[in-house]
């Protein structure tokens, strides 16, 4: 039985965050060679429990048969038809310092279906300039090449200061979708997203797990 085309469904953030653990797992041993994998064994390699896996793949259809499991290649497809990934979508980046210029050099995001296809920035210095193929606009022009290209989703590596500013703009726009490296808090409309990048929290929790191992440790002895 053919899976059910249910991508216009309301689906929760968490299911959306599982199903591209699932992709990407599935993307892995399609590379390997593996044809057919079943949901306890699938389960078992991303971390949820098969209960949890096949509720998920549920909502969208059946999949697979019972003796040979899931077919790995048809399910990853699916899978990125669900969340949009299975064409190219152009992303904007602003702010060309040194995080930006290594988001613009690296080539995964191609693999993932998003392509950066333009950047922005205030430096007179970096305005015309290409950086790793992409050139970078004034960010005077962003409406303008948001028009031009059709990007609705922004990457934003800039300073804090303005870029409240900048998201708005963006919104107006047409850009529905930001995800944020900068540690600002930022505000959206309805129907508009702000994914959170804080890699200097991530390296705090895992700063607090470590102490806790070494604590744990220190009390053993």
């Amino acid at each position: 039985m053919a899976p059910t085309d249910k991508r216009d469904q309301k689906v929760s953030l968490h299911t959306v965050e599982r199903l591209s653990v699932y992709r990407r797992k599935l993307e892995e041993l399609g590379t390997d060679d593996v044809e057919y994998i079943h949901s306890h064994e699938l389960a078992a390699l991303v971390g949820v429990t098969p209960a949890q896996l096949r509720r998920d793949l549920a909502s969208f259809g059946s999949y697979g048969n019972i003796s040979r499991g899931y077919d790995v290649r048809r399910m990853s497809r699916t899978i990125s038809q669900i969340i949009g990934t299975d064409h190219i979508q152009h992303v904007g980046l602003v702010g060309v310092g040194d995080l930006g210029r290594a988001l613009l050099s690296y080539r995964g995001f191609e693999e993932r279906g998003f392509h950066i296809a333009a950047a922005f920035d205030v430096d007179p210095d970096k305005v015309g300039r290409v950086f790793a193929g992409r050139r970078c606009y004034a960010l005077e022009k962003l409406e303008t090449v948001i028009a031009d290209l059709q990007i609705p989703i922004l990457v934003l590596t800039a300073r804090p200061e303005g870029l409240q500013e900048v998201v708005d703009r963006g919104v107006k726009a047409g850009v529905r979708s930001f995800l944020n490296f900068v540690p600002k808090t930022l505000t959206v409309p309805d129907g508009c997203f702000v994914e959170h990048i804080d890699i200097s929290a991530k390296l705090e929790k895992l700063s607090f797990l470590s102490r806790q191992d070494e604590c744990q440790m220190e009390t053993a002895i």
